[in-house]
């Protein structure tokens, strides 16, 4: 029997390494080219802007949002200030368009090694599995990216931080998480990297947290568990 009923996992850093180089485009790649393909969809839908105004006013309604907005900024809400901010006649459809443009692909490749078999062993084992993630990207965006890496089927619940408008370590956003998922706290396992808003976030909480660390780090026994390869999370979730 699983020591675990549930288990949430972490995005970037626990699921998605931080890659700088890899096969494919790297994140610092991916990210560089936003620019150009809000450019370029933008240019779709009919709209002539210069490159260099475009970047301008992206910029200025980026600090705009991001101090307006707090904890519930989001890229779809940026597009939609953008689009406001530049008189444009487009609407919520082409401002999602330009949001899902903007945060771009990711790729498997950038995935931990083992991350797709240690989600479908703990599928198998008959586990709740979901994801509460800190993010800009809105949560569209966030599934079309873990279905284009072959993840979105094995998380039944997912909590995106821009979305919902709390975020780790904000015990909060872990309660949502019971609320949606219909899940209760002793037997849940939280997944991340980061000894604060994670570790510290599901602790609050009253869950069981692990942490993803390469090598040991000062304070990681603040952790229930800690690991460095998805083998060794399976086995500790799977164990007796």
């Amino acid at each position: 029997m699983s020591r675990f009923d549930c288990v949430f996992f972490d995005s970037g850093g626990t699921l998605y390494q931080h890659l700088a180089d890899c096969t494919d485009p790297s994140r610092q790649e991916v990210n560089a080219r936003r620019l150009e393909r809000v450019a370029a969809l933008i240019s779709v839908f009919g709209v002539e802007i210069g490159f260099d105004e475009l970047a301008a006013v992206l910029t200025r309604c980026e600090v705009g949002c991001r101090d307006t907005l707090g904890v519930r900024y989001n890229y779809h809400q940026l597009m939609i200030t953008f689009i406001d901010e530049l008189g444009l006649a487009l609407g919520p459809e082409e401002a999602a368009c330009l949001a899902d443009a903007y945060c771009g692909p990711r790729y498997a490749s950038w995935l931990f090694p083992g991350t797709r078999a240690m989600l479908q062993a703990l599928h198998d084992a008959g586990l709740y599995l979901g994801v509460i993630a800190n993010t800009y990207w809105p949560g569209f965006t966030m599934d079309r990216a873990f279905a284009g890496v072959r993840l979105l089927q094995f998380f039944r619940t997912r909590i995106y931080s821009g979305d919902v408008g709390v975020a780790k370590p904000d015990p909060a956003i872990f309660l949502l998480a019971e609320e949606v998922s219909g899940r209760r706290g002793g037997r849940i396992l939280y997944v991340g990297d980061d000894l604060e808003a994670d570790v510290h976030g599901a602790a609050g909480a009253g869950w069981t947290a692990a942490l993803r660390r390469p090598e040991a780090a000062a304070g990681d026994d603040l952790a229930d568990f800690v690991f460095g390869h998805c083998d060794e999370l399976t086995d500790f979730v799977l164990g007796d």
